[in-house]
């Protein structure tokens, strides 16, 4: 089951940007399908005091903090990188028994 809310207006991102988003869904949503054994993702994206903000949710087993900084992680990683490019965030949250969400938070400008 897939849930999506996104705004009724497309951001005004430059090109740069909008791959980095697209790139940091992408990888969170192969995360959800290699390791979550979640059946259903909520995905939300809006704008909130000039940053863009996306949020992956999933009713799965949930993640380690210490899955979540490990070297090894590197898909974790790859998303942080990318959202730091341009001022940005991914903040990964999880419980073992409501699943995970990865917010990610980039300026606009």
């Amino acid at each position: 089951d897939f849930e999506i809310s996104l705004p009724k207006e497309e951001p005004d991102l430059e090109r740069d940007k909008l791959t980095a988003i697209f790139r940091i869904f992408q990888e969170a949503l192969t995360n959800v399908a290699r390791h979550a054994n979640a059946t259903k993702v909520f995905v939300t994206m809006n704008e909130f005091k000039n940053n863009l903000i996306l949020e992956i949710k999933d009713n799965g087993k949930g993640i380690t903090q210490s899955q979540v900084n490990s070297p090894k992680s590197l898909g974790v990683l790859g998303m942080k990188e990318r959202a730091l490019v341009f001022g940005g965030t991914v903040i990964i949250k999880s419980s073992m028994k409501s699943g995970t969400t990865v917010r990610v938070e980039i300026p606009l400008e």
